[in-house]
Order: C-alpha cells, then sequence, then structure tokens
C-alpha cells in the first residue's frame, strides 16, 4: 500500500495576485500582501516561465495549499505550465516587462 505524506484535502485560493521577487539569487513567487493566501509561503510553478518576465511582475493564479509532513507548507498553481499576468496591473507590469527586456538585450552584446 502506498502512503502519502501530503494532505489530500488541499485548501483552494481563487484569483490570488502573486509578485515575483527576487530570493537568494533565484526568482521566486509570492503572494501580494492583505490577500485570503499568506504572503509568506511560496508558489510553486515552472521555473522556465518565471525566468520570462521581470522580477516585481505581477500574476493572477489560482493556488492549493500543500502541508507536506515535516515540512513547511507551501502553495502550488493549479495550472503550474502557465502563468496569465494580472491585468489589474497592467500599467506596472508593462513598465518592468519593457525594463526587463530592454536589460536582456543590453547584456546580449
Amino acid at each position: 500500500m502506498k502512503r502519502s505524506f501530503i494532505t489530500e484535502q488541499g485548501t483552494w485560493y481563487l484569483d490570488v495576485f502573486a509578485e515575483s521577487i527576487l530570493e537568494r539569487g533565484k526568482i521566486r513567487l509570492r503572494p501580494l500582501e492583505g490577500q485570503a493566501a499568506d504572503s509568506s509561503l511560496r508558489i510553486e510553478c515552472s521555473r522556465q516561465i518565471r525566468m520570462q518576465y521581470g522580477v516585481g511582475t505581477v500574476f493572477k493564479l489560482d493556488v492549493r495549499l500543500v502541508k507536506p509532513y515535516n515540512k513547511r507548507p507551501y502553495l502550488i498553481s493549479r495550472n503550474r505550465k502557465k502563468l496569465v499576468r494580472a491585468l489589474e496591473f497592467f500599467d506596472r507590469n508593462r513598465k518592468i516587462q519593457t525594463e526587463h527586456t530592454t536589460g536582456m538585450q543590453l547584456s546580449l552584446f
């Protein structure tokens, strides 16, 4: 009999705004303050997709709380292969994306 150390019934949070941050040299996602989801928890999703956007980009996603046995809880994105930038933060995201793209082009030469 297989035994899972992850609780099967996780708490779902819908339409969570998460910001990409730089933490210990890696780009991570964390929920913004003032939402139902705890802002100290990390959100698991594709690393390749996180790297496409600049630090500070805000995404809108559905997440589930996961509580592994003897480890820190974290949030997992419902659709880990696709991140959707939040339209509510359009101007902010456009500015960050422009800076990110310009910085990438300059670093290539």
